[in-house]
């Protein structure tokens, strides 16, 4: 029998949580549904997406569970980022239809953000990072964050459905409203203050950054003084204001 994944940093739990079924230990016992597994909980749902935010102690492990639909991972941004994130924010992706156990060896507790998608996806396709398995991803000219690029857009992924970017803001910027004619989900808010229209405000943000941002919100984002900002915004392509 294989044993489960064994995990001691941060970075390996979330290219974890988006390994393939081969990893799965052959066992005859049933796997519980992802939702049912007591170190997932549901934080946010919509037609769209179902959110989990993913929390395991040292030493424990998690039960045997079954991913049915495809899912992002994303590490925590605020106060459930362990350690605190430097450098552009990373996501994972599995396909869906996985089963895997996840055990945490290390001695912090490790967080991660699962964004599962309930519509189908179509086709995936790396943009400019390497995520998907036997892909290429893109030569991508990006600017370096300073006075005259105080903000960078990265393209990470992209389905049918989705595009998945990295933002990364400059310290002391307020940028302009965003001219938002999609759906966005953000995750992995560090170092970012959020507002927009119809009392958008990311102090309502839930665990580890997350913050639905409706088309015509028109967000704003804004740093501190002494600290830049990141996090990871999926754009819904068949949504918008009607």
């Amino acid at each position: 029998m294989r044993r489960p994944l064994i995990l001691g940093s941060t970075a390996a739990l979330l290219i974890a949580f988006c390994v393939a079924a081969q990893t799965e230990p052959q066992t005859n016992a049933p796997a519980i549904p992802m939702r049912e597994e007591g170190h997932h909980h549901l934080i946010f749902q919509n037609s769209y997406v179902n959110v989990f935010f993913v929390e395991i102690p040292p030493g424990e492990s998690t039960l045997r569970h079954h991913h049915d639909l495809p899912y992002i991972s994303i590490q925590p941004g605020g106060a459930d980022a362990a350690p605190a994130p430097s450098g552009p924010p990373h996501i994972g992706y599995a396909a869906g239809n996985l089963t895997h156990a996840v055990t945490n060896s290390g001695k912090v507790t490790q967080r991660n953000i699962a964004v599962e998608l309930v519509r189908p996806q179509g086709t995936v396709r790396d943009r400019c990072a390497a995520i998907i398995p036997d892909q290429t991803a893109q030569t991508c000219q990006e600017d370096p964050l300073g006075p005259m690029h105080p903000t960078k857009r990265t393209p990470l992924l992209e389905t049918d459905e989705i595009l998945v970017e990295a933002w990364e803001l400059a310290p002391g910027i307020s940028t302009p409203p965003l001219n938002d004619k999609l759906d966005m989900l953000i995750g992995g808010m560090a170092g970012v203050q959020l507002s927009g229209a119809s009392g958008l405000d990311s102090a309502n943000a839930l665990r580890g950054g997350i913050l639905w941002v409706p088309a015509g919100s028109s967000p704003v984002f804004k740093t501190g003084v002494d600290r830049g900002g990141r996090f990871i915004a999926i754009t819904f392509k068949d949504s918008g204001k009607q």
